[in-house]
């Protein structure tokens, strides 16, 4: 196989790497399978790693037969090939496509999850794709890409098969207005700033939430007083990154209602969507919130999971 190209192979940890803030260094990590959505991801990641100009890294992990089950002699052998066969072919058409993007493969014998979140653990970014079909959100999206957008180190773009490879709309952020949502922040301006595009900093606001987060204010407040309340903080949430990422164009969007809703609306003129995660505890820490489920269920662009440096898997 021509190009810079290294198969490894081997049982991937069962350790979890610590989240790591977001930037443009490290490779960027695709998944492939043989599924048309994989297929889509691997476009989408390549066209990401030439943008930052990073090394793309496509893995591809396959699994023996369990036990109890026949086996024929030398399947391992079989299996491997067929797995390396696939992986060269994908990655000379990638290669095919982008001449100056490094491009390496991991041919790895183990769980997807598990060899994926390992290559990752250096990563800039994970791209997996999404199933094509089914009716809960957890099928549509799949279960290799439903944990590994819950427990990755790297950000997690979760690409459909229908998502725009290079979409041209503007960077779209969920804030949430606590200090554990910096990490999605700063990859939507780091975003933004690479593809020079307007940054969409959207909060979504009840009293409820607003209302239980102001330590002093009364249980019942006028709409108005909150509506306000809400642009103060999420002006001041967003203000420190403008001011270091200053050729980024933000624009403020206040509005009432669920974040899953909220957010869904601005996906659709939206070329990214970026939402935060900040798990607690060892379960919380294995599945995603109820917000990324929703968005990387129907959003029309693609979805970006960010964990918080801080996040407890303890």
């Amino acid at each position: 196989m021509a190009g810079n190209t290294s198969h490894t192979s081997g049982q991937a940890k069962d350790s979890l790497p610590g989240p790591r803030a977001p930037g443009l260094r490290g490779p960027v990590v695709v998944g492939f399978s043989t599924r048309t959505s994989s297929q889509t991801a691997v476009r989408w990641a390549a066209a990401e790693a030439e943008r930052r100009m990073s090394e793309l890294r496509i893995v591809h992990a396959y699994a023996l037969p369990q036990l109890g089950q026949p086996v024929q002699h030398g399947v391992d052998d079989l299996l491997r090939r067929e797995a390396s066969t696939l992986l060269d072919r994908i990655a000379d058409s990638t290669r095919h496509d982008h001449p100056r993007l490094e491009i390496t493969t991991r041919l790895i014998q183990g769980a997807p999850v598990n060899a994926l979140r390992d290559e990752s653990a250096a990563a800039a970014l994970t791209v997996v794709g999404a199933k094509e079909s089914g009716r809960l959100p957890r099928a549509i999206l799949g279960s290799v890409a439903s944990a590994i957008a819950a427990v990755n180190p790297a950000p997690v773009v979760v690409v459909h098969p229908d998502h725009p490879v290079n979409g041209s709309g503007p960077i779209v952020v969920g804030v949430d207005l606590s200090a554990g949502n910096s990490a999605a922040i700063e990859f939507a301006f780091v975003e933004a700033a690479a593809r020079n595009a307007e940054l969409i900093a959207v909060h979504a606001w009840n009293t409820t939430v607003l209302a239980g987060g102001v330590p002093d204010y009364p249980a019942i407040l006028a709409q108005t007083a909150l509506e306000k309340e809400a642009g103060t903080m999420l002006s001041e949430t967003v203000a420190g990154w403008g001011t270091k990422y200053p050729d980024v164009v933000v624009t403020h969007a206040l509005r009432r209602g669920g974040a899953a809703t909220v957010l869904l609306e601005y996906s659709n003129a939206a070329s990214m969507v970026v939402v935060g995660r900040r798990p607690r505890g060892e379960f919380q820490a294995t599945v995603m919130g109820s917000t990324s489920r929703s968005l990387t269920a129907h959003s029309p662009c693609p979805v970006v999971i960010v964990h918080s440096p801080d996040t407890d898997h303890s």
